[in-house]
């Protein structure tokens, strides 16, 4: 998964600085949830605005929305008429899926997408091995920032010889780097 994860990085950062609208294909297992749509008068201006802050502020807050949610993943996406972050949640054993504007950092949805039973068995495992994990992904994402000197524009789960591990992908002076955050250590 990181390199799907560092792929989809590299083209929303490709989509950053290039004046291209692109579609990013589906991670396999995770549901899809709907773009911010076109407003009458909405046209492509050739440059992308994401409105300053650490990734980490974005994941606290769809988890003070959603009362008890746990954030699991977190990606830019520019597959609508503007950019927008998309954030997963655990939610009582549900998936959420918070949409929050990238320019405004305003929360546009957050609704109950499908039960953990039906993602695929990997995604299962990565979610099973977080919930006993006492670190959050705000902490990795404020531990990669750091390290990174840059902003998280996507963040989640792996397993890694069968042990989790957060993968944070972080822009910094126009590059991307992908940094891996061991939790409980």
């Amino acid at each position: 998964m990181p390199a799907i994860r560092f792929a989809t990085a590299v083209l929303a950062a490709v989509m950053l600085l290039c004046p291209v609208t692109a579609a990013l294909s589906d991670r396999g297992g995770e549901t899809a949830a709907r773009p911010p749509t076109a407003k009458p008068g909405d046209a492509p201006t050739g440059s992308v605005t994401i409105a300053p802050g650490s990734g980490a502020d974005l994941i606290r807050l769809v988890e003070k929305k959603l009362p008890g949610a746990r954030v699991y993943d977190l990606n830019l996406s520019d597959d609508g008429a503007a950019p927008y972050f998309e954030v997963k949640a655990d939610r009582g054993g549900e998936v959420w899926t918070a949409i929050i504007d990238a320019a405004t950092r305003t929360i546009l949805r957050a609704q109950a997408e499908m039960s953990i039973s039906e993602l695929s068995p990997e995604v299962q495992r990565e979610l099973a091995g977080f919930r006993r994990a006492r670190m959050r992904l705000s902490e990795a994402v404020v531990i990669a920032e750091k390290l990174g000197r840059g902003r998280a524009i996507s963040a989640g789960l792996h397993l890694n010889d069968q042990k989790l591990v957060f993968v944070v992908v972080v822009v910094s002076d126009g590059e991307l780097k992908e940094i891996t955050v061991a939790p409980d250590r």
